[in-house]
């Protein structure tokens, strides 16, 4: 899964951008694919290990892509992409603190959609 939603991700942002838009979106894409993926590698069967350091880096993964889509105020489609991506790391988060494995589909799609709103905005 980590690298299709990797390149749909980075894709669906670069759509429709020009000029100093295209930077912008383009540094948002680059940002939220690679918190993405970082968590999409961090995350691979961390319910079923009690590997403590992998849960931690599962849990930083989702904080920093947390923090970066906290980050996106560029527009009001854009932001309300930002706050669906945050409800679904928070959702992650919630699994991982009660020792589950995270659910990575929603984190992907809001990703995905908060791209597409970048690159709308372009």
């Amino acid at each position: 899964m980590g690298a299709a939603v990797v390149l749909a991700v980075a894709g669906a942002a670069l759509v429709g951008c020009d000029g100093k838009q295209a930077v912008s979106c383009g540094k948002t894409a680059i940002t939220i694919t690679g918190d993405v993926q970082d968590l999409t590698d961090s995350a691979t069967n961390v319910g079923q290990l009690t590997d403590q350091a992998r849960r931690q880096r599962t849990a930083d993964a989702l904080k920093k892509l947390n923090d970066d889509a906290k980050k996106i105020h560029a527009g009001r489609d854009s932001a309300k992409a930002a706050d669906s991506l945050s409800k679904a790391v928070q959702n992650a988060q919630q699994a991982v603190a009660d020792g589950k494995q995270p659910d990575l589909g929603p984190i992907a799609s809001a990703a995905g959609d908060l791209s597409k709103a970048c690159a709308s905005a372009g």
